[in-house]
């Protein structure tokens, strides 16, 4: 056998193992799609179907589409309410963390000064507090304050615990922006007010995307806070009124399952529509000019 007929038997044996090799790993992909994906598709299913079809036929589609199931969800239960609250505690979370994030980012990355690595660590280490141990002097200040049922005070709990992390993500992406942009525009005469807002702010827009993704979530999601300091059905997050609305009518399965598909469907959508940013940001702060 020449030298040639050996090098392309090797060459096909590599092909078939390459092909074998993402053949398996497609595999392993659908199957990992399929069981993240099952809890949401009998969600959705059961929000649709009678109490009956949902322990008759868990995946199977319902007879008679049930729309009443989120009309009752949305009116009776009050899910209504409670969205329109977690929209308004969450977008006021992530519009003030964006501003006083980049603002500390923008000083941090673009000024020397003695304590800068010190705030770095000081902001570093606020990302390893978990929030369960800071509980008894949060709940104390609260009522020494009176600030129960207190939206703005909700938001900015959120706010303190979310500021680490994106005053470090934001830092990151910032100290990878060429510095002959604020050269240029010093020699112009702008303040570094003007740079930061007309400068940096434009420049950080991926980073500035990525935290308020992840900010929205957290904020969303956040039930321990609510349940502590938040007691007038009213101003309640829709987190904590899924809670509720479990322990009121937790038998009544498709109106339950409607609620939690209006609590996932919001953030969810949001995700996906800023999908590539969210990743765009994480992996543009990693590269230094």
């Amino acid at each position: 056998m020449s030298k040639g007929e050996k090098e392309n038997k090797k060459k096909s044996g590599m092909k078939k193992k390459l092909t074998l090799g993402r053949v398996m790993m497609y595999v392993l992909l659908i199957i990992a799609a399929f069981i993240f994906a099952a809890p949401m598709l009998f969600t959705v299913l059961s929000s649709l179907k009678t109490k009956v079809e949902i322990f008759q036929e868990p995946f199977g589609l319902p007879e008679v589409i049930q729309w009443g199931n989120y009309i009752e969800a949305w009116t009776e239960a009050n899910m209504g309410v409670y969205f329109v609250n977690s929209i308004i505690q969450s977008l006021a979370t992530v519009i003030l963390l964006a501003v006083v994030s980049t603002m500390a980012a923008y000083v941090l990355a673009r000024f020397d000064f003695k304590c800068n690595k010190f705030l770095m660590l000081f902001f570093t280490l606020g990302m390893m507090v978990p929030m369960h141990t800071v509980l008894v002097p949060i709940s104390y200040l609260i009522s020494a304050l009176s600030l129960k049922n207190n939206i703005p005070a909700l938001i900015l709990i959120y706010t303190a615990f979310s500021l680490p992390f994106s005053i470090i993500v934001v830092t990151s992406f910032m100290k990878g922006v060429n510095r002959s942009l604020e050269e240029a525009a010093l020699i112009d005469g702008a303040s570094y007010f003007q740079i930061y807002k007309n400068v940096m702010l434009p420049m950080t827009v991926p980073a500035i995307s990525t935290i308020s993704i992840f900010n929205f979530l957290s904020a969303w999601n956040n039930i321990l806070f609510p349940l502590l300091f938040i007691n007038d059905k009213k101003l309640k997050p829709v987190a904590l009124g899924l809670l509720n609305f479990n322990g009121e009518r937790g038998s009544d399965y498709g109106p339950l399952m409607a609620a939690i598909v209006i609590t996932v469907a919001f953030p969810l959508i949001l995700y996906l529509l800023f999908q590539e940013k969210v990743e765009g940001g994480l992996a543009a702060g990693a590269v230094k000019e």
